[in-house]
């Protein structure tokens, strides 16, 4: 089994940590939605239409003649399909596993995506109320590292632009002027996935996940996070999963840690007949806690309650990979982090670029 596979495989339980069915905008949010939308620069490339759900990015995808929304997951490294979630039937296959007619952003010709079973919840609700969302697929990173994407969760706008040297995406300046910060994500997360050295984490056979992964800070601790805008923690926004390095670390820097066993659950692993148990906590309130930009300061929303649930993967589990194996301190962000504002995430420079509502 590949570690690719191994990634996704393990994410789609960790994103049920907290999967919620949206029932409708909350007051919160439709205060957010009633200020005005932040114009965005020129420079993002073309565009369409992005649709939010539950805190989660999807896009309107055509496979095998048939068109169904996809999940944009930058945390998950393999794309996958589930055909019976399309409109009006299921895509033909050209061969299994495999579809002609790829339409994203253009004709992508023939694709192979892995065939994944139903999701957890069948059925979402669009954050403005007006759309009924199956998701019929992932698009994870294989397809995604090859571009540069902007999500402008707010707007309900998604950008492609191409990267690197000579490519049309923004320079720093642009982005700067726009409101955006940027956060490193190098060693982790590129275009030229073989490059990477993922250095604190436990590369899994045959390389780094290539999963876009950013210096974090809670209280005085410094970590790494999976920024995994697939991780619905609409149930309890903020939500931080965190491995027994980090928990450790946090305890030993006398971060305040209130336990919530009322919200600790047990998660099924990639192994036949070993679970997982997962403990919440609550952090303490005025702890600092956020994504750290490339200046060194904290990138957080004021005052939030950040939800933690540590991960201890059990021996007989260690061949399912994640940060629950890792020996350093390491974390995964729900989606709450980045769905308030616009997200840029630019797989040749090493970087992911962040403004917050």
């Amino acid at each position: 089994m590949s570690a690719s596979f191994l990634a996704l495989a393990l994410k789609r339980p960790a994103a049920g940590l907290a999967l919620t069915l949206a029932a409708g905008v909350s007051a919160a949010s439709a205060a957010a939605a009633a200020q005005p939308v932040p114009t965005q620069p020129d420079c993002l490339g073309e565009r369409q239409p992005l649709t939010v759900a539950s805190r989660m990015p999807y896009a309107l995808v055509s496979a095998g003649g048939r068109q169904g929304y996809f999940l944009l997951d930058f945390g998950a490294s393999v794309s996958s399909i589930t055909p019976a979630n399309f409109q009006g039937g299921a895509p033909v296959e050209a061969a299994p596993g495999r579809f002609d007619d790829f339409v994203f952003f253009g004709r992508w010709g023939s694709v192979s995506l892995l065939l994944q079973p139903q999701p957890a919840v069948q059925t979402l609700r669009s954050a403005d109320g007006r759309a009924s969302i199956r998701q019929a697929g992932v698009i994870g990173t294989d397809f995604l590292a090859q571009h540069v994407y902007t999500l402008d969760y707010r707007g309900g706008h998604l950008w492609r632009a191409s990267g690197g040297p000579g490519g049309s995406f923004c320079s720093d300046a642009e982005l700067q002027a726009a409101g955006y910060r940027a956060v490193s994500t190098r060693d982790y997360y590129g275009a030229q996935p073989a490059a990477l050295s993922c250095p604190s984490a436990q590369a899994a056979p045959g390389g780094c996940v290539n999963i876009p992964t950013v210096p974090i800070r809670i209280g005085r601790v410094a970590a790494v996070a999976q920024l995994d805008t697939g991780y619905d923690d609409g149930r309890q926004p903020y939500s931080v999963n965190i491995n027994g390095a980090l928990f450790d670390a946090l305890k030993a820097a006398g971060v305040r840690l209130t336990p919530r066993p009322d919200i600790a659950i047990q998660l099924s692993t990639c192994v036949a007949g070993v679970s997982e148990r997962v403990e919440a906590y609550r952090l303490g309130a005025g702890t600092p806690a956020g994504l750290v930009d490339t200046a060194g300061r904290l990138v957080a929303d004021q005052g939030r309650a950040v939800t933690l649930f540590v991960k201890r993967t059990p021996a007989a589990a260690s061949v399912c990979g994640g940060i629950g194996t890792w020996a350093q301190p390491a974390a995964q962000l729900g989606a709450s982090f980045v769905a308030s504002g616009s997200l840029a995430v630019d797989p040749f420079n090493a970087r992911i670029w962040l403004r917050p509502n």
